[in-house]
Parts: structure tokens; C-alpha cells; sequence
């Protein structure tokens, strides 16, 4: 559907609602997935989805409602109930009223690549064909997928908000088993040229045979590398802990009062920045609010964190863009964090490291203490001892419980290159290195 269709159809549904402001959000999605297991492709579907969410005020009472009918009629419904909602709602005091519209980046921020749009089954399976034919060369057993998708996203209130933006993802996954041993490998781009699926099951399937037999280490305190799948669980728990402006209110944020005081190590960067077209970009929120970059950590100096417009007015600030949909548990969040890059290569790090441990992926995060971002997890999918400078053979998974903010801390090198992680929340996405950090703190030994 054309940006001028989509937005025709929702400025005719506004005229439906009878609240006194009415906001729509429309997410449409094209998606195609070859699913593989046990080295066999297994799967092949094709989908389109809609989701359309309506917010409705009545004075200071806020109501919602969501459908995935976008014709005509279904969107007239949608409002009207949205409006019905509204009326057996409390009131909200600090309901500030829905945004006005401000400008949005013009121009192309990229995002979207036709060829992603129209990729075809068959290059998909020619693709996972390599991933498989690795891994059964060494007697292991892959899995994953290969997804492509094109979607869109469109927001309009009656303020005068009407924001359109279309993007594309491809992603592909390889995990790969042995029988005491596992390997990772992934790839996303919004251009399905880029994925390299030699280059995603070659890395899953080498930590794979790497790994094999693995001995059991002690746990406690060391240095670590991390790849950036490894950054990328950690980040998002922080993201999800401390980030925004909902955690400041919760008193559960490590930047809360810290303002241009040093943190982190000097050599760490951490942004937020919805408009680089290195990461997945998108340049406005689900409240149609143009996003701008929030610096968290600059040099290791304590900066800002995301707001939307609730929580901006509540606290006196201005929206930075990083709505989710509304309603939401979560509040304001950043869909598209980056690390800054450092000066050294993967290798390099693993070389600075007498005697420690490198780690391919965490798993299964959760908090531990949320002033302090301490979170507990287990590593997974290619964990080595490192000694005098090489990966010298697979351990056994461990877990961790480690504070972040101690972490990024402790961080003594980054990666020159960057990894670009789509997000699970089908849109946005991170842009992390490897890092090295001293003292990480492991816990026990998983069996």
C-alpha cells in the first residue's frame, strides 16, 4: 500500500471518533521464512501482517484499542471503540494531552532496499544449502532461519501528526550442534546482499569444532571477551533496566544524578541514534515524534536517557522520539543503540589475554539487582578458555551474574568493527563490537 493510500485510509477513520483527541498507529509487514533443522529445510511460509492500534482521549481518561482489519470499517470500529474505552477510564493527571506534529528528518536516512522487498525462496534456500552442507561436512547438526521482510509504519492523530516510514530486514541464523558442543552464526542487514551464508556458517560451525569436548573451569572473576552477539543480551537488559526515563521515576537508573560524571571506562560510547544509516534506521516513534540521538555514555560520562511524550512532560523535558506503542508496561525505550567503535581487531583483544574467557553469546538474562543493572545469565554456543593469548579449548557453559554498569567500567578495548543486530521487536536494531573487560564475575558451572 502507497503512503498516500494508508494515510488516506486512517485520516477517514479519524473522522469516525468522537474523543477529543485520537491518535492511529498502523504496522504492516511482508515476511518470508525458511525455517532448517537437523540439517534439513522443514519450512517455507509467506505472511502479511497488520496491526493498527488506536489511542482516544477524553479530556484526561485514555482509552485504547487494537485490530488487524485496516479496510474501511474495520478502522471506523477500531476508533469508535478506542473512544468507548476512554469513557470508563479514570482519569490520568499526567496525561499530557497526544504530541503535536514536529518536524521530521526528510530526505533518504535508508532503511529500505527493493531487492530485500522481492527476495525470492529459492535464494533463500540456495543460501541455508551452504550453512548446511558446512556443518554436515563436520558431522554436526544445523539449525536456524532465513528471514526477509518489508514493512511499514505509519502514525496520524488528529493533532496534525502524519508520519510514514518503509524498511526492509534480512536476517539469517545458524546454531550448530555437536554432541557436547554448539556453534552461532548470524547476519542482518536491511540488504539481503549482504548476508554472507559461508561467512555465518563457516563462524558457527569452526566454534562448533572448536568447543568439542569441553573441560570444566572454576568459576570466579575474569577477564572476558565478548563477541558482539555477547553485548548485544547485556545492552538490551541494560536498555530494558536503566536507559529510559521510566527508570529514572523508578530510581532503578545508574545515570540518575551522574551527569557528565565518569561512569564507565573513557574508551566507551553508548548512544542511542534512530536517524545512522549504519544501524537499521527510522526517523520517528510510534507517537509520530521525530527521534534524536541520546547519548548515554560519551567517553564514559554520564549523559541522558530516552523519553516519550508522557514521560517528557511529567518531568519537564522534551520528547526524544522513543515511543513504543501506547499503551505499553515499559515506557519509553531505545530501538536503536550503538557502541562506539574502538582500534582493535577480535584477535587483538584475545591476544591481550593471559588467562580467560571468551564467550560467543549469553542467554536467558534477568535481573538481579536493578539499581546497580546486575544481571544473571549463562553463556552459551561457544565458551573458551583462553591462555597466553589463544582460545586453547571449549569450557563448559557458565553462569554470571554481573553488573553492567561495573562492567562497562572495567571494559580495557573495543572492537574496530561493528556487528548490526536486528531487534527482536521487528524494528530497529544495534550496532555493537567485541569488547574486552576485566573482572567479570562468573558464578557457577551449568551441566
Amino acid at each position: 500500500m502507497s503512503r498516500e493510500q494508508l494515510h488516506g485510509l486512517m485520516h477517514d477513520a479519524l473522522r469516525a471518533s468522537d474523543a477529543d483527541q485520537t491518535e492511529i498507529v498502523t504496522m504492516t509487514s511482508n515476511s518470508a521464512l525458511t525455517w532448517y533443522a537437523e540439517n534439513i529445510i522443514h519450512q517455507n511460509v509467506a505472511e502479511h501482517t497488520a496491526q493498527v492500534q488506536v489511542r482516544a482521549a477524553h479530556g484526561k481518561k485514555v482509552g485504547s484499542a487494537s485490530t488487524t482489519d485496516c479496510s474501511p470499517e474495520g478502522l471506523a470500529l477500531i476508533v469508535r471503540q478506542a473512544s468507548q474505552a476512554a469513557r470508563l477510564m479514570p482519569d490520568d493527571p499526567d496525561f499530557p494531552g497526544l504530541p503535536s506534529p514536529k518536524p521530521i528528518a526528510a530526505g533518504l536516512i535508508g532503511g529500505w532496499v527493493g531487492a530485500t522487498a522481492v527476495s525470492q525462496p529459492g535464494e533463500r534456500v540456495l543460501a541455508v544449502k551452504k550453512v548446511i552442507e558446512r556443518a554436515e561436512h563436520e558431522g554436526l547438526r544445523a539449525a536456524g532461519t532465513y528471514q526477509v521482510q518489508s514493512s511499514e509504519l505509519a502514525v496520524v492523530s488528529s493533532m496534525g501528526v502524519a508520519a510514514y516510514h518503509q524498511y526492509t530486514v534480512a536476517g539469517l541464523k545458524a546454531v550448530v550442534m555437536g554432541d557436547d558442543s554448539s556453534g552461532y552464526g548470524r547476519m542482518s542487514s536491511a540488504d539481503v546482499a549482504d548476508i554472507d551464508p559461508e561467512a555465518v556458517g563457516e563462524q558457527a560451525v569452526r566454534t562448533a569444532v572448536e568447543t568439542r569436548h569441553p573441560a570444566e573451569v572454576e568459576p570466579g572473576a575474569f577477564e572476558v571477551v565478548l563477541s558482539p552477539f555477547a553485548v548485544e543480551e547485556l545492552m538490551g537488559m541494560l536498555a530494558y533496566l536503566a536507559l529510559s526515563a521510566r527508570s529514572v521515576e523508578q530510581h532503578t537508573c545508574f545515570l540518575e544524578g551522574h551527569e557528565s560524571e565518569q561512569i564507565a571506562s573513557p574508551i566507551v560510547s553508548l548512544y542511542d541514534d534512530g536517524l545512522d544509516p549504519a544501524g537499521m534506521p527510522i526517523p520517528f516513534d510510534f507517537e509520530g515524534m521525530p527521534k534524536r540521538r541520546v547519548d548515554f555514555l560519551t567517553e564514559g560520562k554520564g549523559g541522558n536517557v530516552v523519553y516519550d511524550s508522557y514521560y517528557a512532560a511529567k518531568m519537564g523535558r522534551a520528547t526524544t522520539g522513543h515511543s513504543l506503542q501506547q499503551p505499553n508496561d515499559i515506557g519509553p525505550y531505545p530501538l536503536n543503540i550503538f557502541m562506539g567503535a574502538g582500534d582493535s581487531s577480535e584477535g587483538d583483544m584475545v591476544s591481550h589475554v593471559e588467562r580467560g574467557i571468551y564467550v560467543t553469546r549469553f542467554w536467558y538474562a534477568n535481573p538481579v539487582e536493578p539499581r546497580r543493572a546486575v544481571v544473571t545469565g549463562t553463556t552459551r554456543d561457544g565458551t573458551y578458555l583462553i591462555e597466553n593469548g589463544r582460545k586453547t579449548h571449549g569450557v563448559r557453559n557458565l553462569r554470571f551474574t554481573q553488573g553492567l554498569v561495573d562492567m562497562l567500567a572495567h571494559t580495557v578495548e573495543i572492537s574496530r568493527n561493528r556487528a548490526v543486530l536486528a531487534s527482536s521487536f521487528g524494528i530497529g536494531a544495534m550496532v555493537l563490537p567485541s569488547i574486552r573487560a576485566e573482572g567479570f564475575q562468573f558464578t557457577g558451572v551449568t551441566r
